[in-house]
């Protein structure tokens, strides 16, 4: 719960000028005693810093932060006028501004009227920063200009996020001018998130790398603790905010790549800030929803109460098609985020699923107030994608109600905000595609040129021999003895020519043995595998039509003529898989849930499965021998899950390491224990027989790759260390695709 107040906190106070980082009270009555003794100039200045940090300090009571600001920057105002001091007025006037806009923030949070604080704002501003320009201060500029940005964005009412960019912009500068990283870091953050909220990918993503590395150097540069909190958030912001772009232009890989890095720096800097729902979402996205839900509820059961993992899990039960659990979650999470909301920006999202969810259900006049809410927010804010998704949202609505004209004029700006979006995101693709390019294109003129520069070295060294020749032709004489020596040296090298000759071809004869040997012993490996997979073929058909019998003897005819046709399916695909060497991952896959299903209609579906990947695998691209896993499947029901009373869980979990395919089967039976004891001679002989068979297959493929253990058995177990299942982890030395093909 801790992580998402302090993301929430730091949503709500986005937009709040943070003119100086949090820092601990004892130095803020430091500077109030400084101020006491202190006279002229150097009073106005410590009167300014003590109203900025007071400002940004970690007290969230905004009106009582307006008056304590609004005290010290009117003392500074009346010390500079005394003292015609122009740049401590300048910076005086723009923290009366920074006091009125804190009024303003309290206002909008309470829901009321915040238009006299805006003036109050214009009035002070309009003063500043010309005395600014004048003074040439940058810093005092940089902080006016934001606080102008933000004037406007508030006094518009709506989404005046140009004008809002526009003045961060100016900021920026203002800071960059002044030297000053760490405020530099901080709007350039925002202005990108700006911009991707927007939907302006490509202006987004610029300003997105630059936040990384300078919030990066921010960092570096920062010693105080309670201030270095601040600057590892926007450092882990930007790492976020950069994997959304990729998201956003559909690069997954890259966009795991930077979620990664955010997770191992939050856990390594602060923990807090680790937010599962990143890597979630991409495997959403790629349709891997097992994956999706494996994050979110492992997440969920750590922290029931995170509005935002509600949100989370509500998205992806709505794309499952799962509506009522999709409402249920997204409703609970929405007392919360409407406590927390101040412009709308955190309620979008939310509303648009219950009104998704409510459409799905055709409950359309349930889903209208949700989808009109969630599209005025959008509308108001300016953020592009949100809107593209209301309009399609009511366009649905409507035509659900029958109203086809309004539901035409819906997807009408549907249509035309999809083009102008998606033709950003194509921008955005190309505009990474270039620079990518021009990277490649100076790295080839920097090779070019050190080849360059070899070549103009090897030319000085030729003139240099010539010079070096000419001069030694006048030692005419001296030619004789040179050609002598010449010849015996030409002599005794050709001898040793003809050494390393008879040497070499003596080892290229060696070498053909070798491979000659290797090639034997491959078709030998071959031939021993194939014997091996017609061994577990009629094993697992045995088993199969031993369940089809059992059923047959109960009298069940429906369930043995469903039973039935799902094994005629499934012999067919083993049939036809048995007789290659490797299949895909996801044949091998398939035919495993297929005959998972049959068990559970065998059994009467007293167990569950699941199949996860624990990381990115591309199914189609990895080959490995066909029904590898079946037997171990086969035998955590047989003598795991069937002996156990009440409903029983197989869970196979994939993953990818130093590649190696890595499979670990476990279910929640009674054990290897007290299977033992309850297993017939019979059933041991069935399950050494295929278990066996199996892992003399998994030798012989693992034996390429000099994989030493091919799979272990342990025991799980519970929290009070009682046996509560087994689990077997397998290593598969796997081919890819590029290997299938040769």
């Amino acid at each position: 719960m801790k992580k998402y107040i302090l993301i929430s906190a730091i949503i709500l106070t986005s937009c709040l000028p943070a003119f100086a980082q949090p820092t601990e009270s004892q130095f803020i009555d430091s500077l109030k005693k400084q101020s006491l003794a202190l006279k002229g100039a150097e009073k106005v200045d410590c009167l300014n810093l003590l109203a900025r940090e007071i400002s940004s300090a970690s007290n969230s009571n905004w009106k009582q932060k307006a008056d304590s600001v609004y005290k010290f920057a009117s003392m500074a105002y009346e010390e500079s006028k005394k003292h015609d001091y122009r740049k401590g007025l300048a910076s005086s006037l723009t923290n009366l501004a920074l006091s009125e806009y804190l009024i303003g923030l309290d206002l909008r949070i309470n829901k009321q009227n915040d238009d006299e604080s805006n003036h109050g704002m214009e009035k002070y501003l309009s003063q500043s920063i010309p005395i600014a320009e004048q003074a040439v201060d940058h810093e005092t500029l940089g902080n006016a200009y934001e606080l102008w940005g933000d004037m406007l964005y508030q006094k518009s009412k709506s989404s005046d996020n140009d004008s809002q960019s526009k003045y961060r912009k100016k900021s920026m500068e203002q800071f960059a001018l002044a030297g000053n990283i760490k405020r530099e870091g901080e709007v350039c953050t925002w202005l990108s998130e700006s911009y991707y909220n927007r939907g302006y990918y490509e202006e987004a993503f610029d300003y997105c790398n630059t936040a990384l590395k300078l919030n990066e150097k921010a960092l570096s540069l920062t010693k105080h603790k309670g201030e270095k909190s601040y600057r590892i958030y926007l450092y882990w912001q930007s790492l976020v905010d950069l994997g959304d772009l990729y998201k956003t232009a559909g690069d997954y890989n890259t966009s795991l790549n930077y979620f990664n890095k955010s997770e191992q720096f939050a856990l390594a800097n602060e923990p807090d800030l680790y937010d599962p729902t990143l890597k979630a979402a991409i495997f959403r996205l790629n349709g891997n929803y097992d994956s999706s839900f494996y994050y979110l509820n492992k997440a969920f059961k750590e922290d029931p109460d995170a509005p935002f993992l509600k949100v989370s899990l509500g998205e992806t039960y709505l794309l499952t098609q799962n509506y009522d659990s999709a409402l249920v979650f997204t409703q609970q999470a929405m007392p919360a985020l409407r406590k927390r909301n101040v412009n709308g920006r955190i309620l979008i999202q939310p509303l648009l699923i219950m009104g998704s969810a409510y459409s799905g259900k055709n409950e359309y006049i349930k889903a209208m107030p949700y989808s009109r809410e969630g599209m005025g927010y959008a509308k108001k804010l300016g953020t592009r994608p949100e809107m593209m998704k209301g309009y399609k949202l009511l366009s649905e609505i409507y035509r659900g109600l029958g109203n086809n004209d309004s539901a035409y004029q819906y997807l009408l700006q549907y249509i035309k905000l999809k083009d102008s979006i998606q033709n950003r995101q194509f921008l955005f693709r190309l505009t990474s595609y270039q620079k990518a390019a021009e990277d490649e294109k100076k790295q080839a003129q920097i090779l070019l040129l050190n080849k360059d520069n070899k070549i103009k070295d090897q030319q000085l060294k030729q003139e240099s021999l010539i010079r070096n020749f000419l001069m030694g032709g006048l030692l005419a004489l001296m030619m004789a003895g040179i050609f002598i020596y010449r010849t015996a040296t030409l002599k005794r090298k050709n001898e040793k020519l003809k050494r390393e000759q008879l040497e070499n071809a003596m080892k290229l004869q060696q070498l053909e043995n070798e491979k000659r040997n290797a090639e034997l012993q491959q078709q030998a490996a071959e031939l021993e595998m194939q014997a091996l997979r017609a061994q577990m073929n009629p094993h697992f058909i045995f088993n199969c039509l031993s369940s089809i019998n059992r059923i047959i003897l109960k009298n069940e005819s429906q369930a043995a003529s469903d039973y039935l046709t799902r094994f005629s399916r499934l012999i067919r695909m083993v049939l036809i898989n048995s007789q290659k060497a490797m299949i895909a991952l996801e044949d091998e896959l398939q035919m495993l849930r297929l005959y998972l299903d049959m068990e559970r209609l065998r059994f009467k579906n007293s167990f569950d499965y699941s199949i996860i990947f624990t990381n990115t695998i591309d199914e189609g691209a990895v080959f490995i021998p066909p029904l590898l896993l079946q037997p171990f499947c086969e035998n955590a029901i047989w003598h795991g899950l069937m002996q156990k009373k009440g409903q029983g869980h197989l869970n196979i979990e994939l993953s990818m390491q130093d590649n190696i395919l890595h499979c670990i089967i476990s279910d929640d039976g009674i054990g290897r224990e007290k299977a033992a004891a309850l297993k017939s001679k019979s059933a041991e002989k069935e399950k050494s027989m295929g278990l066996a068979i199996t892992a003399q297959r998994l030798a012989l493929l693992n034996q390429n790759k000099n994989v030493q253990t091919f799979y272990t058995i342990e025991d799980n177990r519970d929290a009070d260390n009682h046996i509560a299942g087994t689990k077997v982890i397998l290593k598969i030395a796997y081919k890819e695709l590029e290997e299938q093909i040769v």
